[in-house]
């Protein structure tokens, strides 16, 4: 990652129309092929603690810079932001995975389920009911503590869900919408010659997690 990358971003969130694109497209393919390699390097390293994502093709996984205008009000045509889900189906959403989101001043890099089907929603949060504890020793290991606090609990339901235990300890984990972590890092942290390492040792600590979701999902495709 260089600084070019942050800003053509940059120059694109102010000119995010096609005219200023294709004089600036040779920039875009440049950036482009850095942050390809980029996540090539980041799934070798991640396969080396997570086989899941051996022989995962970096192609797979990287979203294209041009929006599904489709259902969206905004109509600007490009996205303002690089970024790659990493799962052994590529950007698969309904698997637990590793993304990377490159933005200037909003970088973030995220591990676990965002978005779940509402099958699959519900199949999760009555794993954790009944695995409560082996979830809590997940979710509370030092390593992922350190790295990511805890679980994102943004937009959660505000009443438990029907078919609990209300008097189930721990109400707020049953009230998730998404299962996963954000760890939001600064745009000079791209610039480090070892930032690959970095991202690779925080995605590590998330695997746990990743393994206890994605447990779930493989017995809801096997029934």
């Amino acid at each position: 990652m260089n600084k070019e990358t942050f800003k053509f971003l940059k120059e694109i969130k102010l000119n995010n129309n096609r005219e200023w694109f294709l004089q600036h497209k040779s920039e875009y393919e440049a950036i482009r092929k850095d942050f390809e390699c980029d996540i090539e390097n980041i799934i070798n390293q991640i396969s080396l603690f997570d086989n899941e994502l051996s022989g995962v093709r970096m192609k797979q996984c990287v979203y294209r810079i041009y929006k599904d205008m489709r259902f969206s009000s905004d109509k600007t045509p490009y996205k303002t932001n690089l970024g790659a889900f990493m799962t052994k189906f590529g950007k698969k959403l309904d698997r637990a995975g590793y993304y990377l989101h490159i933005e200037p001043g909003c970088s973030m890099i995220c591990a676990g389920l965002w978005f779940p089907s509402p099958a699959l929603l519900k199949a999760q949060r009555r794993a954790i009911y009944e695995n409560i504890d082996e979830f809590n020793d997940i979710i509370n290991e030092k390593s992922f503590t350190e790295n990511f606090g805890s679980l994102n609990f943004e937009n959660s339901l505000k009443k438990l869900p029907i078919g609990f235990d209300k008097g189930f300890e721990f109400p707020e984990l049953l009230k998730l919408k998404n299962f996963g972590v954000v760890k939001y890092l600064p745009d000079d942290f791209f610039f480090k010659n070892n930032w690959i390492d970095e991202v690779a040792t925080l995605y590590k600590s998330t695997k746990p997690l990743n393994d206890f979701l994605n447990y779930t999902i493989d017995e809801i495709i096997t029934q």
